[in-house]
């Protein structure tokens, strides 16, 4: 039986695309897991006020202060609080330039917080945000969504390898909260073992799931759809013209591109292409990755093992 952790709140961080949504709906959202997930969706929902505030207007209490009903709702039923929203690891598109200052945010809103981080293999992990750059309205190959424009100026954030060298986000929170306080997990954990990756999770914050609650969680439910390699060419073409928080000057804003963007994203343009173009698609993009990003985080893998413990060897990390 887990020990109780009085007053707890698990803060789950991310990162992107490591089954972050699955977590919200079936396992903080589970009436029998003693977590509670208290939300993100609303634009005015606190835990935006995190990430959205500028420093001059962000101050603890206040902050906290918006959290607390939402808190105290979730403890008197007798479950523990999840804050989960992967924003708070900093975002891909724009290299996690905010990553720290989150994180410090979160030590000042929760000092009683405790820390949940899920990684996945880089390669993998930037096709995958990839793919979710186009479909958020990304017009860029995958070379130049990862190869951006730059100057010494730094005048706007974009992609940055450096947010994937997982080891230095893990030693900040570390600091912050206390290594005992951050837990940190593998996607690949999720997807070979998810039994054990699911009692660790509810194990970290003191509680017990039961054997049939860990048995029967709908594992092999997907809840973001991934662009199918067809689509994905579709709308990154179609993405050219159209205005989008990724794009914000296309060449020519088509407004009826909105709905070219539901058919691409319905896959009804896969039955128009062989699927052997499709897989070639999307094996190019897999090399294309692999030869991107080559061993350059061989080094910081070496290290968050060292940190987590975890084997990320045999998960098929670069070692």
């Amino acid at each position: 039986m887990a020990e109780a952790i009085h007053d707890a709140v698990l803060i789950h961080v991310g990162y992107h695309r490591t089954a972050s949504s699955w977590l919200q709906k079936y396992l903080f959202s589970h009436p029998k897991s003693g977590l509670r997930w208290i939300g993100k969706a609303k634009d005015d929902h606190p835990v935006r006020q995190l990430i959205m505030l500028r420093w001059s207007e962000f101050e603890p209490g206040a902050v906290r202060a918006l959290f607390d009903p939402y808190l105290e709702r979730v403890r008197g039923r007798g479950s523990v609080p999840v804050v989960s929203f992967e924003r708070l690891s900093g975002h891909p598109c724009s290299g996690g330039y905010d990553s720290a200052v989150i994180a410090e945010r979160l030590r000042a809103v929760f000092p009683e917080g405790r820390v949940l981080v899920v990684l996945r293999e880089q390669r993998a992990a930037i096709v995958s945000n990839y793919k979710r750059y186009v479909r958020a309205g990304g017009p860029a190959t995958l070379r130049d969504f990862v190869l951006p424009p730059s100057t010494n100026n730094l005048r706007v954030p974009l992609f940055d390898f450096r947010h994937f060298e997982y080891h230095h986000l893990i030693r900040r929170y570390r600091e912050l909260f206390g290594p005992d306080r951050v837990l940190t997990l593998a996607y690949e954990q999720f997807v070979r073992e998810p039994h054990s990756f699911v009692t660790a999770i509810a194990g970290f914050v003191g509680r017990a799931l039961g054997p049939r609650l860990v048995r029967n969680l709908p594992y092999g439910t997907y809840e973001q759809e991934t662009l199918s390699p067809v689509a994905l060419l579709a709308m990154r073409r179609l993405n050219h013209f159209v205005r989008s928080e990724v794009n914000p000057a296309p060449a020519l804003d088509l407004r009826r591109h909105r709905d070219l963007k539901h058919v691409a994203k319905s896959r009804a343009l896969d039955a128009l292409v062989p699927n052997r173009l499709a897989e070639r698609n999307e094996a190019a993009l897999r090399r294309d990755a692999e030869e991107l990003v080559g061993d350059r985080y061989v080094e910081s893998n070496r290290i968050t093992a060292e940190l987590t413990g975890l084997d990320l060897a045999g998960y098929g990390y670069a070692i």
